[in-house]
């Protein structure tokens, strides 16, 4: 037990290799929005141009439903949620964004971000968790301020 953490101890000091760190999403991350889109869209159009006239309704909603999960999880792989409360950040299961729903709010420069009412799990408080995109240790060295 002592030297399985002395391993992860290792293994997570140095470069930071395999820590996840989270920034602000910015408008520029539109293009990973699309492709994720599109792969949706194109699922939808497969099951009612080809497999709903072939095999009825119930594959047909099957297999929408089935790729509106792989679109929630491709997008909850590279997401986060900064708790309002305590202000640190963590990531939620794919059933959690599958089943909760999304708003947006308003900053007060103008600009729009969005948000889950999520439970923390790290002070247990219920709060709006604001969207953070997750980056690699390398990728966010020196882009700017990092979230806790």
């Amino acid at each position: 037990m002592l030297i399985a953490r002395r391993l992860v101890r290792r293994k997570w000091k140095g470069k930071g290799i395999g820590v996840a760190r989270f920034v602000e999403r910015t408008r520029y991350d539109w293009f990973s929005t699309l492709w994720k889109l599109g792969a949706f869209v194109a699922i939808v159009l497969f099951a009612i141009l080809v497999i709903y006239p072939w095999k009825g309704f119930l594959p047909t909603f099957i297999l929408i439903v089935a790729g509106l999960w792989m679109y929630i999880s491709l997008v909850s792989r590279k997401s986060g949620y900064v708790c309002a409360k305590c202000g640190k950040a963590f990531q939620v299961p794919t059933t959690v964004n599958f089943f909760t729903t999304s708003a947006v709010g308003k900053n007060p420069d103008g600009t729009y971000y969005s948000y889950k009412n999520l439970t923390c799990p790290h002070c247990g408080k219920q709060s709006k968790a604001r969207l953070v995109k997750r980056v690699g240790a390398e990728t966010a060295k020196g882009s700017g301020r990092m979230l806790k």
